[in-house]
């Protein structure tokens, strides 16, 4: 199909004297015996869906992927419930197409799966063939569909059998998301577009003739030349094929042309006619691109379609992990198949049941998040520790300075930590760029295409005219081809939108020269800091979170340490050398000596949170700092000179 620009397939190219057989081939499809294609009625299609995604509005929700299953299926069986509206001259051979489809049940392994797979990456952008070499289940066994961003500059695209018969990896339906299903990021309008896609699928050209798919000729609408061609079928008429609605159109031979027809492209579709639908059955029973297998018991059997699925996965999402204290979290269950009842734990004392019930957090923190499922004779269960939090109630004042070196796990801290895949975000003990601790993600040995976010506590920059985030990393590539890259976000609503402050990809992200084989082990020399400045004024609030998001491209480990926010209008900050200035000995113990070569000095003390312990004035070279009455742990000490702001750690130990 194409709805909008049409740049693909005219399948009666024998007009070129080439592919003739892009002709007869499917007129033997539709010779086949009449008999045969009553073998089962209706017909009953697995399908998987296949969301191709970079985290955008493509990335459509499950919800919405059976809306449009649901519709599709509904559309092919003439239970559109606007089919009163069909043009009285067509409604005696509006046919229901005795079809249907739903989501697979079992994958090709025979293990419990929801027909739905999610896998980013930037090929949805282009949403062409190439999509299908990210993933494409056994074409005899699943209709494969595939939702992406942009579908080749289409609406949706598909092979007809014939052509997908000599090319298995490119057969299936490429979609764009937001014309799937009539909820969501989708409407009733375009909703008519994967019936129309699916036609294709199953044998149907455009009512006018051809088809439009990228790579191949197509046949443009609204041409008078294709009165002469037309689409193999006896009862729709002769037409040039329209974009518009017009019911009362005649284009070709005197002949009210069926522009209500799901194989136009006019968006009123209501029906396909009895001709049609022998010709899709005849595809179903033929061998070409394997179509007679889907339906087969013995393939309804292996991808779970013959009986009702056992519970197999107990599953929830939540369309945010992030809240303000007193916002209404909303769980949705993800379970699958089929149960009928629900058990939530809060991880605050409160339990929950139903489906997709609500919560309000009477408190700041992160909470344990448990879903216990039954469908009256097995039951599944899941737990995810710390998947909610819910922010501080005060923002952090500035300056804001993080070293991890307070925390013994990176769970009992005040960050927020997302992850996809077994591996997470991890508290390094080996590594950093000053102190004993960073934070790391192995990405050496984990799975390309995922994506880490590590969100921090809530911050004040109320009173922060120039806010600037600093930190440091350490990153190595394995090969010049990796596509890693890290953002810094923002937001100021709890995490409901966020803004993309700097982005740091490929070659640019590595902090060493040459890629790296073995898993990365950052040196001194190896850390480099990044300032993102330009923070706008509708962020200098007192309820604003930092976000790091990693997205993994098959590079080494990434590191990151010393994270700071702060007020750079009122303070320059500089990391001088130790031979500037240092502290010693650190650890220290009652106290310390502060190296350096300034005469009048401001040196302040800040717990691991922030808050400004002690302050001493006018310091000189080589000045004794008493330590006696502080408690061990891990401190920042912030040193002013002449208006220059430099940081340091500090580790009070060994009482």
């Amino acid at each position: 199909m194409s709805w909008g620009r049409f740049r693909v397939q005219n399948i009666y190219v024998f007009f070129a004297m080439k592919n003739w057989y892009s002709f007869f081939i499917p007129a033997l499809i539709f010779m086949l015996p009449f008999q045969a294609m009553q073998a089962q009625t209706p017909y009953r299609i697995p399908v998987v869906v296949h969301v191709i995604h970079s985290d955008g509005t493509e990335n459509i929700s499950d919800e919405q992927i059976k809306n449009g299953i649901e519709i599709l299926t509904r559309n092919w069986r003439k239970q559109n419930p606007d089919t009163v509206e069909i043009v009285p001259l067509f409604k005696p051979i509006a046919a229901d197409m005795e079809v249907e489809f739903e989501l697979a049940k079992l994958d090709p392994q025979g293990n419990c799966t929801k027909g739905i797979n999610r896998i980013r990456s930037g090929l949805t952008t282009t949403g062409d063939h190439a999509v299908k070499d990210l993933i494409h289940w056994p074409r005899e066994k699943y209709l494969n569909i595939y939702i992406t961003r942009n579908a080749a500059g289409l609406a949706g695209h598909a092979l007809m059998p014939f052509q997908a018969d000599s090319l298995p990896g490119w057969d299936g339906i490429v979609m764009q998301g937001n014309y799937f299903g009539n909820i969501g990021t989708s409407n009733d309008l375009r909703s008519v577009v994967l019936s129309h896609e699916v036609g294709h699928y199953l044998n149907l050209y455009h009512i006018w003739g051809g088809n439009n798919v990228p790579e191949f000729y197509y046949l443009p609408v609204g041409q008078q030349a294709n009165c002469a061609v037309g689409d193999s079928v006896s009862d729709t008429p002769q037409t040039i094929g329209w974009s518009s609605c017009n019911l009362n159109s005649v284009s070709c031979d005197g002949q009210q042309d069926n522009v209500q027809n799901f194989m136009d492209y006019a968006y009123c579709a209501r029906m396909f006619t009895q001709g049609q639908k022998q010709r899709v059955h005849a595809a179903l029973n033929s061998p070409i691109a394997q179509r007679n297998n889907l339906w087969t018991p013995a393939n309804l059997n292996a991808t779970g379609l013959t009986v009702d699925a056992p519970l197999c996965v107990a599953d929830f999402y939540t369309s945010k992990r992030i809240y303000c204290a007193n916002e209404t979290v909303r769980f949705y269950d993800a379970s699958y198949h089929d149960p009928i009842s629900w058990n939530w734990t809060t991880g605050s004392g409160a339990n929950l049941s139903g489906a997709s019930p609500t919560y309000v957090y009477p408190a700041s923190g992160k909470y344990d998040i448990g879903l216990t499922v039954s469908d009256g004779t097995a039951s599944e269960s899941i737990s995810r520790p710390g998947y909610i939090k819910v922010l501080e109630t005060a923002g952090k004042p500035m300056p804001f300075i993080e070293g991890f070196e307070s925390w013994n796990s990176l769970n009992e801290s005040d960050w927020m930590l997302e992850c996809e895949g077994a591996e997470c975000v991890e508290l390094n003990t080996q590594f950093a760029s000053g102190g004993q601790k960073s934070i790391w993600i192995d990405n050496f040995s984990g799975d390309s295409g995922l994506v880490y976010r590590i969100t921090s506590p809530r911050l004040n920059l109320a009173q922060t005219p120039d806010p600037v985030v600093r930190f440091k990393y350490a990153f190595a590539q394995k090969d010049t081809s990796n596509t890693d890259k890290l953002l810094v976000k923002l937001s100021k609503d709890c995490g409901q939108t966020w803004i993309t402050r700097r982005t740091i990809t490929a070659a640019e992200m590595a902090t060493v020269s040459n890629p790296v084989s073995s898993p990365f082990s950052p040196q001194a020399q190896d850390w480099k800091e990044i300032t993102v400045t330009g923070i706008l004024s509708l962020y200098q609030t007192d309820n604003i979170i930092v976000r790091f998001e990693f997205y993994s491209g098959g590079g080494n480990n990434l590191y990151i340490d010393d994270i700071n926010v702060y007020d750079l209008s009122t303070q320059s900050i500089k990391e001088p050398g130790l031979e500037e200035w240092n502290i010693a000995p650190n650890p220290a113990s009652d106290g310390f000596f502060l190296k350096s070569n300034f005469q009048s000095q401001q040196l302040e003390i800040f717990s691991a949170d922030g808050k400004l312990i002690a302050r001493h004035e006018n310091l000189g070279p080589d000045a004794y700092v008493p330590l006696a009455d502080l408690p061990m742990g891990v401190y920042q000490v912030k040193l002013n000179y002449n208006g220059i702001i430099a940081f340091r750690k500090l580790v009070i130990a060994g009482r």
